[in-house]
């Protein structure tokens, strides 16, 4: 190859790696929410709490006090979304008329909560970590605690749970695996630049964000999941609940025809779901 040849290679090749990293880093950068919502929108007490990542970060989270039972529920919201979003709130009656204390949190970079970075559910085990820890330091160990995510944050907390002794997971519309979520939305051209830009700037390999090893692991310690997704969801495509029911196929799964992503809580029979799951957990804990 002539010189002129190799300029231009290199060009092309730093070019694509600039393209890349630009890319990574305005979509690393999530929309804060706010919607004006809270629990008083259903008759709800709550308190503002403060919840220290693993990594220190201080996260902002709303308290609903529990009843009598020492059993809780950690709720947490996806991308560009945060504790108040409308699609989180709606599960908090379900979770408070059953006796649970519940702790919802705004993950890092969104909501009250500082950063400025996401991503996707590497870096934020850590928060649900800490939610976690923030609960058993008021008497609610592992075992007493549902872990229910919503998009990344259904990714999220089936990471954690993997690890975690926690009663059982709720997912809804949580991606199987963070790669090959990417590559359906980036294009196989644009991925494999995304990827490595992702290592540098943000210290995250997305091929190793793997939820459906993570649902694997749920189904050898006997962890009870619930996984919801619509037919319909264009964000992340119905073939990832499809891998994530495959790695745990005693799992409830609920498909929910024509909706889109997120959007459990439209449907009329949501609380009745949901309530099945949390009720088939048992009584006293």
């Amino acid at each position: 190859m002539t010189n002129a040849g190799l300029a231009s290679a290199a060009a092309l090749v730093l070019g694509y790696l600039g393209a890349s990293s630009q890319l990574v880093w305005r979509q690393s950068r999530p929309r804060r929410e706010v919607t004006g919502l809270d629990p008083a929108l259903y008759g709800l007490g709550y308190v503002e709490v403060g919840v220290k990542s693993r990594d220190g970060l201080e996260l902002a989270a709303w308290w609903v006090p529990a009843g009598r039972e020492r059993k809780a529920a950690l709720l947490v919201h996806g991308l560009h979304a945060s504790k108040s979003s409308p699609y989180v709130l709606p599960a908090l009656p379900v979770y408070a008329r059953l006796g649970f204390g519940v702790l919802l949190l705004d993950l890092r970079a969104h909501g009250a909560s500082p950063g400025r970075r996401t991503t996707l559910g590497a870096l934020e085990v850590r928060d649900v970590q800490g939610g976690l820890d923030w609960l058993a330091q008021r008497g609610y160990p592992r075992e007493a605690v549902v872990l229910h995510g919503w998009s990344m944050g259904a990714a999220t907390v089936l990471q954690v749970a993997a690890g975690e002794a926690v009663r059982a997971v709720v997912a809804d519309s949580g991606y199987a695996r963070l790669s090959r979520l990417l590559r359906q939305r980036m294009g196989p051209l644009l991925y494999p630049g995304a990827a490595l830009a992702s290592r540098w700037l943000l210290g995250v390999n997305p091929a190793a964000v793997a939820p459906e090893e993570a649902a694997a692991r749920l189904r050898a310690a006997g962890t009870p999941l619930f996984l919801l997704h619509g037919s319909a969801d264009r964000t992340v495509p119905y073939d990832h609940a499809r891998r994530l029911h495959a790695a745990y196929p005693e799992a409830r799964l609920w498909r929910l025809e024509g909706f889109p992503h997120v959007a459990a809580w439209r449907h009329p029979a949501y609380a009745a779901y949901l309530d099945a799951f949390l009720g088939s957990l048992g009584g006293r804990w």
